[in-house]
């Protein structure tokens, strides 16, 4: 099992601020398809679509690192924060493969 704890907050004058605060495990496996379960959201009233975006967004990102080495992974979201003002999928991708990849070595 690998930990995710990733907490990324810009905030810029001019634009491009993004908020990007989860906690996860990932459980690598060699077959079946790599999946993303969310638990907790913070608020708990954020909409159910940038739930599911921001799910995606980690998706990928674990999908970027894993699928060249031909793996994939159960990943529980034990902690998904979502700023609807900053909220940016993308970055959530993007931070998710860094960390994985720092991980993993």
């Amino acid at each position: 099992m690998i930990q995710l704890n990733i907490h990324e907050v810009r905030q810029n004058a001019g634009g491009g601020s993004s908020v990007v605060i989860f906690d996860a495990e990932v459980h690598l496996t060699s077959d079946g398809q790599t999946s993303v379960h969310v638990e907790s959201v913070e608020p708990e009233d954020t909409q159910p679509g940038l739930v599911e975006e921001a799910s995606r967004g980690i998706l990928r990102g674990v999908e970027h690192v894993l699928q060249p080495l031909g793996m994939v992974a159960s990943v529980r979201v034990r902690r998904l924060v979502v700023n609807s003002v900053d909220f940016k999928p993308s970055r959530f991708t993007l931070m998710t493969a860094l960390e994985l990849k720092r991980l993993m070595g």
